[in-house]
């Protein structure tokens, strides 16, 4: 049935781009024949019926009703080709793009894929629509809702098995994904890794993180990780948000000594007695809702600390309040490139120093490392930065093995892993999830290697 339909539709296609042109032959034919002037009147009958295509009759003719229904229809019937010429031209040109090795479709309904789409390389990006164009390098799917997203993967499958897909995902960790082809990403991360590599620390904090979404959780999560500088280091971050399913998520969170986290699930936050902190950042989700935070946080106490806000849609909020007031991060122009998102650089990192590893110590290949352990190294790489500043004020190499090796525990320990005595993946048990000094003299050796492969 489905297929006669499509053969009934494209017949009819077909025969209202012809009939205007039988049409003008039928009323032209009998009145050339007529008239002595002409010479060759068919030949003459056929150039006025093609003429009606661009909506021209013949002066000398009576132009009666069926003819001047035969010029609306070929006036039509020429758009309708023009427009099929144009979207074979992009075709055609987008069948060039994908030659390219780095050919990127990029879908999606998200505010953020315009971003992604506008900082792409032009001759390689291609905008998808409603029909799914094959044959690029990668493919990013960017609709509003983790829903859509999987919907649109599914519904595409056969198509995207064997593609480099990016997909984003607020809500569905990578560990879960287990196709090395599929990468996912979100954009709360991305803006997280990003504002403690732009606004680190330099001493221990007190640090208030108001609005606990998915932006505040990575905004903890990935402090957690980055913001180790010295052992006697005393972070307390003060989470204003509902933690409760998040410390559901995260079981390990008293491992993460000497540093402490406090929450306040009610997130209620006393404007007057937020004085005493060191950084304040704002995390909420709508744009206006934090402009109305840094309002009554500046009017109701005399806040002498840094507060940092969340404005994707740019820099309104240091407009209103003054830059040297309120400091605002996460736009999206910047949270939505195609280097943050592809995670080129991190990911080469990454890479490298996994590959020291490997060629050292021997293990898994970096091509058949799973989701946990990629990005194991990708947090690693992203320390680096913390790594270069202890670097340049004269820390001793041995002593930020013992740091990163205290990094490295807490990337486990977000993730649920436990001290065991023997290392077994499936049940989240190693066995070096134990203080530096516990390790053995050749683990020791191992971590102090890398830190200096690193320089």
């Amino acid at each position: 049935m489905k297929k006669l339909l499509q053969i009934v539709t494209k017949s009819l296609s077909i025969l209202y781009k012809i009939l205007p042109f039988f049409i003008g032959m039928y009323c032209y034919y009998p009145v050339f024949v007529e008239q002595d002037q002409r010479i060759y009147p068919f030949l003459d009958c056929l150039y006025a019926s093609f003429r009606l295509y661009s909506g021209v009759t013949e002066s000398d003719i009576p132009v009666g009703a069926l003819l001047q229904v035969a010029r609306f229809l070929a006036l039509a019937a020429t758009l309708s080709i023009l427009v099929n010429l144009l979207n074979r031209m992009n075709d055609i040109i987008n069948g060039i793009k994908l030659l390219g090795p780095d050919s990127t479709v990029v879908y999606g309904d998200s505010v953020y894929a315009g971003y992604v789409y506008g900082s792409l390389d032009q001759g390689l990006r291609i905008r998808g629509e409603e029909k799914f164009i094959a044959g690029a390098s990668r493919y990013l799917l960017m609709f509003s809702g983790d829903a859509a997203n999987l919907e649109f993967y599914s519904k595409n499958y056969e198509s995207l098995k064997n593609k480099n897909v990016y997909i984003m995902l607020e809500n569905i960790s990578r560990q879960n994904i287990e196709n090395p082809l599929i990468t996912v990403f979100s954009i709360a991360e991305s803006c997280a890794r990003q504002y403690w590599k732009d606004h680190p620390v330099s001493q221990s904090e007190r640090i208030a993180i108001i609005g606990f979404e998915s932006l505040g959780k990575n905004i903890l999560l990935y402090g957690l990780q980055m913001n180790l500088i010295d052992f006697q280091q005393h972070f307390e971050y003060h989470i204003f948000g509902d933690g409760a399913e998040f410390r559901r998520e995260h079981t390990e969170l008293d491992k993460m000594t000497p540093d402490e986290i406090i929450f306040y699930d009610d997130g209620v936050c006393e404007y007057a007695k937020m004085t005493h902190f060191d950084r304040i950042i704002i995390c909420g989700v709508e744009g206006n809702d934090n402009i109305a935070t840094v309002s009554k946080l500046l009017i109701s106490a005399p806040i002498d600390c840094p507060v940092y806000v969340y404005a994707p849609n740019g820099d309104i909020i240091t407009n209103l309040f003054g830059r040297d007031r309120v400091i605002c991060f996460g736009a999206a122009s910047s949270t939505a490139s195609a280097d943050m998102i592809f995670n080129g650089k991190s990911m080469e990192a990454a890479r490298r120093q996994h590959e020291f590893y490997y060629k050292q110590y021997g293990g898994t290949p970096w091509e058949k490392l799973d989701s946990f352990k990629r990005y194991s190294n990708v947090s690693s790489s992203d320390y680096m930065y913390t790594i270069d500043r202890l670097l340049e004020r004269g820390m001793p190499v041995e002593s930020i093995a013992r740091l990163e090796h205290i990094r490295w525990c807490r990337y486990h320990y977000i993730h649920n892993w436990k001290y065991g005595a023997d290392t077994d993946s499936n049940k989240r048990i190693h066995n070096c999830l134990v203080p530096f000094s516990e390790l053995s003299e050749e683990e020791k050796i191992k971590d102090i290697e890398a830190i200096k492969s690193k320089m």
